[in-house]
């Protein structure tokens, strides 16, 4: 083990053998597909009459275990009635609806592939259902379509993260997995590319935010900004005293690998760092191990196995996660074709998941002529916006 000054550097060789395989998703998989230790225990011959506002009013936990369920929400079906206004299907394979009540309030109800949905689980003869009720009525595609469709949904109450998903309740309560979805009156489908705006306007985004694999949104740097630019805060909480730990995935030439580490050193040193003190991010010294570890890297790869590589690092003791003030930097060869939601053009990108009940704030970025003002960008990004969400 060596030690070196500043953020945290631990030179990685890791990515797990990625193949053309179905995308899932990671973020608390297990509660969200039934194969947790608690999925047996909720009654699914019962369910609970709710209502969107019923479910706002709900006081969001203080932490979400990965592999655990937590009562009373998680642990019941609910029976919930609205109209359904959008629907994707996202990258890790779910269908995203979003229900809205009366009153404008919206929340996300999921419908995973049952391809997803691993053994023994007792859902999956519900998600089929819902996915063959769905699919009896609509096409849904990677982009949101709109619609005016009353429904009546059947499922198990979820928890999750806010990572600026579209239509996500306040509090991040969820139907996830929908085990039934009835349509109960006339379903009114906008043309494509027709926004349906009486029902549920368009956010508009700004041009380096993109929809990620599962249903939030990340914020990309493509250089086409000068790097001070691209660096805005929106008065909300910060990494305050930031560490950084380097991941490279992939094969990773010797000079590039030179490359990264200097350029995590010289963020200590650059002033557009030193400026990020106003916000209340303090860049003291701080000492932490480095290890090496080898693996194989597909480049033809998506987000999620970005995420997932990193909790198979977790889970195997590889990496240490013990601090969301820990950024871990993901360096990639200048050629990956790491797509983000349906997006490959970036040299950079941050954002936030969780292998574990504490977050991992992560960057990654490509290896070449940019990978300097692409680490400063997005790093520094990470620093004032730690879920890299861009504050939607």
């Amino acid at each position: 083990m060596r030690r070196i000054g500043f953020l945290v550097v631990a030179a990685l060789f890791l990515f797990s053998t990625l193949g053309a395989h179905a995308q899932c998703g990671v973020e608390r998989w297990s509660v969200k597909t039934g194969t947790d230790p608690g999925a047996p225990n909720v009654s699914l011959s019962t369910y609970i009459s709710t209502t969107i506002y019923n479910m706002w009013s709900s006081t969001k936990p203080a932490s979400l275990p990965a592999n655990s369920r937590l009562s009373p929400r998680e642990t019941n079906q609910y029976r919930i009635t609205g109209t359904l206004t959008k629907y994707a299907r996202e990258s890790d394979s779910d269908y995203h609806l979003v229900i809205q009540d009366g009153s404008g309030r919206t929340m996300i109800v999921e419908i995973p592939s049952p391809n997803c949905v691993g053994a023994g689980s007792p859902f999956i003869t519900g998600i089929r259902n819902a996915r063959n009720e769905f699919d009896a009525k609509l096409t849904a595609t990677t982009s949101f379509k709109t619609v005016s469709a009353p429904v009546a949904i059947r499922g198990v109450g979820f928890w999750d993260f806010l990572h600026g998903q579209t239509g996500v309740a306040p509090n991040g309560i969820e139907i996830h997995p929908v085990l039934d979805i009835a349509f109960t009156g006339t379903i009114v489908q906008s043309e494509p590319g027709v926004v349906a705006q009486a029902t549920h306007p368009p956010v508009a985004l700004p041009e380096d935010m993109v929809e990620d694999n599962d249903g939030g949104r990340v914020e990309v740097y493509r250089g086409r900004k000068t790097v001070t630019d691209e660096v805005l805060y929106h008065g909300g909480a910060v990494i305050e005293q930031p560490r950084l730990r380097i991941v490279f995935a992939g094969e990773i030439d010797v000079a590039t690998k030179a490359s990264a580490v200097a350029a995590a050193r010289a963020l200590t040193l650059d002033r557009r760092t030193r400026e990020l003190e106003r916000y209340g991010v303090r860049t003291a010294s701080v000492t932490i191990d480095s290890e090496d570890v080898a693996a194989g890297f597909s480049a033809d790869a998506t987000d999620l196995d970005v995420q997932r590589m990193l909790a198979n690092a977790v889970e195997s003791g590889r990496i240490q996660h013990v601090d969301d003030s820990v950024i871990t930097v993901v360096v990639v060869p200048a050629d990956a074709r790491i797509a983000v939601g349906t997006t490959t053009d970036w040299s950079s990108y941050h954002s936030l998941f969780h292998p574990t009940e504490i977050g991992m704030p992560y960057v990654v970025v490509k290896g070449g002529s940019t990978l300097r003002d692409a680490m400063f960008a997005s790093v520094a990004r990470t620093m004032i916006d730690p879920k890299g969400d861009g504050w939607f």
